[in-house]
């Protein structure tokens, strides 16, 4: 075990100073924009973090940290896992997100905190009435209270519109877990942005999915809106662009979302885009370009319109699920030191004397 641990210790070094090198080297690479690249990206935008985050060495993370603020990342989306945080009832191990959080503020980013996955010694998640909402609104209140100081935004659970991340979905069901951490969150943190869930771009699918605008609509009819300040939606619109005509098209439904809202007599909730990118390999993959005009795309249409807010794009770099896998493919770099052309045209917008620069008012 001790050998064991001392080639752990070695190999965090050479990643440590590895890592250093690439950071030295990044800028360099970025901003060798070849002729094909497109114009530079002059949109705010922060980056949602994948499962893998959490399994980062501290000196990975911040390795990766450092590129994204040179990419011109000003927002993070970060995960309070609470399977991991509160293993046991009443038994709280906050460091690894202590860390990763105040590495995060040191290098100047605002924080999002997603707060999802369930422990095991919850039972009935997901069923109204079983206890499991009450036990996540008290572990919400907990994280709010931990980092009042530090963050004021908080997305409750992630995707709950599709059976991956909900069983058998139900927006009755996340109605009750939004009464029952919204209201602990405020009481922590009366400035907190709280934000519904990410809706997945889903369509209608029996104990499967939900289609994100009929969900919402239920979530009005419930009178849910007292409990969220923020609707949040992840609408991915590949292998078509987010201003394409299609009824599937997830980017153009927030229209009909933001109409509901009005109808309800909301018309002040922004919706912020928690997630989106595009895959640039594997299957239905659209190619490096296509991914960074997309995402161009996404990012000029939010800044335009007054009902959208903060984007996250989704996510840093590709991770390995296998060549073919889509989900492999949605890095804005492949790995680290290793950008995309959209990764260019992000560092190209950020103002360094080498690249063109993108104004900014009032930022």
């Amino acid at each position: 075990m001790r050998d064991r641990k001392r080639g752990r210790r070695r190999f965090g070094w050479a990643v440590f100073l590895v890592s250093v090198l690439v950071g030295g080297l990044l800028a360099a690479v970025l901003l060798t924009r070849s002729s094909e690249d497109g114009p530079p990206v002059c949109a705010r935008f922060g980056v949602a973090a994948p499962a893998d985050w959490e399994e980062m060495s501290e000196d990975e993370f911040r390795a990766m940290i450092d590129e994204q603020v040179y990419l011109g990342a000003r927002d993070i989306r970060l995960a309070a896992v609470w399977q991991d945080i509160e293993p046991r009832p009443g038994v709280y191990e906050w460091e690894a997100l202590d860390r990763r959080l105040q590495i995060a503020l040191d290098a100047g980013l605002t924080p999002l905190l997603l707060i999802h996955t369930h422990p095991d010694w919850v039972t009935g998640f997901g069923e109204i009435g079983s206890g499991a909402a009450e036990a996540y609104g008290d572990f919400a209140g907990e994280v709010a209270r931990r980092y009042s100081d530090r963050v004021h935004a908080y997305e409750i659970w992630n995707e709950p519109n599709l059976e991956r991340f909900w069983p058998d979905p139900d927006p009755d069901a996340f109605a009750e877990l939004l009464a029952a951490a919204g209201p602990r969150i405020a009481a922590a943190d009366p400035e907190a942005e709280i934000v519904s869930g990410g809706l997945s771009p889903a369509t209608n699918r029996e104990n499967t999915s939900v289609a994100p605008v009929d969900f919402l609509r239920r979530l009005y009819e419930l009178g849910a809106q007292e409990y969220f300040t923020v609707v949040g939606m992840h609408p991915y619109s590949y292998p078509e662009r987010p201003s394409g005509g299609s009824d599937w098209n997830a980017f153009g439904q927030m229209a009909q979302m933001t109409a509901l809202m009005d109808e309800a007599g909301d018309t002040d909730t922004q919706i912020w885009v928690t997630e989106i990118g595009a895959p640039s390999d594997g299957d239905r993959g659209v190619g490096e370009s296509a991914q960074a005009d997309l995402i161009a795309e996404a990012l000029e249409l939010i800044d335009e319109d007054p009902r959208l807010g903060r984007a996250y794009l989704y996510t840093m770099y590709d991770i390995d699920l296998g060549q073919d896998n889509p989900e492999s493919h949605f890095g804005l770099l492949h790995a680290p030191g290793e950008p995309k052309e959209i990764a260019r045209r992000l560092a190209a917008g950020t103002g360094d004397e080498a690249a063109p620069t993108c104004d900014f008012p009032g930022m």
